[in-house]
């Protein structure tokens, strides 16, 4: 059954629990390495203002230094993640297409590897507090094209296989899913958003689907797998259907 994969602050990266018992020193590497900037940054703070007649400046300074450490440790977090996404790119290029749900499926393999690289990054780009740089910065750092002038910041995106035009509004809780596990068959097909596309609060868009330029999908609405909404026009349901041409 489609269904989204997470409910909470990152986008959809889920793991097969084997592939996260056999691959887990990986994804301990990235974030420790994510770490090592940070600490750099702690140390020359600590070393030049923690001294006789510094210690007022040091204080002072203690709020700005937190808030550094948070962007430190996201930025780092991210060019780490998209370093050991790039390998696995590299090793095995992602594509779209039906496949079977098995670790001996090497497209069904490295996508739990290519979701393994971009789990911490996501996570911790999910605790910002200034959450639209999630959607706008982390996944176009994976690949997702996301356009100018849209407001896409609460809801859940797939980090592949996504391409969202400009001025394009994505309602709260709604969910842009490109990837899809029906019983034994995983399935991984590209999402499109036409330019000045509506997509109203607690949508769900199944893999395949395509939202032309201007096309309204209703709140509370589905699409089915390979939908295509055509342009100006207004669709709701489960699954939605056209209910008006503007």
């Amino acid at each position: 059954m489609f269904q989204p994969a997470s409910l909470k602050g990152d986008s959809p990266t889920p793991i097969d629990e084997k592939i996260r018992n056999k691959y887990f020193l990986i994804y301990l590497i990235i974030i420790l390495l994510s770490f090592i900037p940070c600490s750099l940054f702690e140390y020359i703070y600590v070393f030049y203002l923690w001294k006789d007649g510094m210690y007022l400046i040091f204080l002072l300074f203690l709020p700005f230094n937190f808030f550094i450490l948070i962007y430190l440790l996201q930025l780092s977090a991210t060019l780490f993640s998209v370093l050991s996404l790039t390998i696995v790119k590299l090793i095995f290029p992602p594509k779209e297409g039906n496949f079977s749900r098995k670790l001996d499926d090497k497209n069904y393999l490295f996508w739990n590897l290519r979701n393994l690289s971009k789990k911490w990054a996501l996570y911790v780009m999910a605790s910002n507090p200034f959450p639209w740089l999630k959607n706008r910065f982390t996944l176009r750092f994976f690949g997702v094209k996301i356009g100018k002038k849209g407001i896409s910041d609460n809801g859940w995106i797939s980090s592949e296989f996504v391409e969202i035009g400009n001025n394009v509004i994505i309602g709260m809780g709604s969910t842009l899913i490109s990837f899809g596990i029906e019983q034994n068959k995983f399935i991984l097909k590209r999402i499109q958003v036409g330019d000045g596309a509506l997509i109203g609060a607690k949508c769900v868009l199944l893999p395949g689907t395509i939202i032309k330029k201007q096309a309204k999908l209703s709140a509370h609405s589905y699409t089915k797998m390979d939908d295509v909404l055509n342009e100006n026009s207004i669709y709701s349901g489960h699954p939605a259907k056209l209910k008006e041409v503007k």
